[in-house]
């Protein structure tokens, strides 16, 4: 696969807008909102589209166990670790510890109601990504 820096250009647009519609235009996040939208595309380019689409869904399936554990819940971090633990077959060893600490460094940055709205919509922007290059035939 060659590098296209119009595919990358636009993948990054399919993160901005996806938060945009969620969170406003981006000149007026508030700055831990723009540095996670930053680690996220750095963390897309790290990983490449399809390994970023798992860490999405696991992030994803991560925020589910937690909300539907009982008891007091445990750090968003905690759940992360043990999808990222059950995919890293998937992802490799590395990848899946990159993917972790960059997460793990979002819920830190973020509380966690932004935390899961942020995911939520970088994993939505995954599946839109993904269904615009299905629909083009690439």
């Amino acid at each position: 696969m060659t590098y296209d820096p119009l595919d990358e250009m636009f993948r990054r647009i399919d993160l901005t807008q996806a938060m945009e519609e969620r969170f406003g235009v981006s000149r007026d996040w508030p700055l831990r909102l723009r540095v996670a939208h930053a680690q996220l595309e750095q963390l897309r380019r790290l990983l490449g589209d399809t390994d970023y689409g798992t860490f999405t869904q696991s992030a994803v399936e991560a925020v589910r166990r937690r909300s539907e554990s009982q008891g007091p819940k445990g750090p968003h971090g905690h759940y992360l670790g043990r999808v990222l633990h059950e995919r890293e077959q998937t992802l490799g060893e590395d990848a899946a510890a990159v993917a972790w600490g960059i997460a793990y460094g979002l819920t830190v940055l973020l509380d966690d109601e932004l935390y899961e709205k942020v995911i939520a919509t970088a994993a939505a922007a995954c599946r839109t990504d993904a269904a615009s290059l299905t629909e083009s035939g690439a």
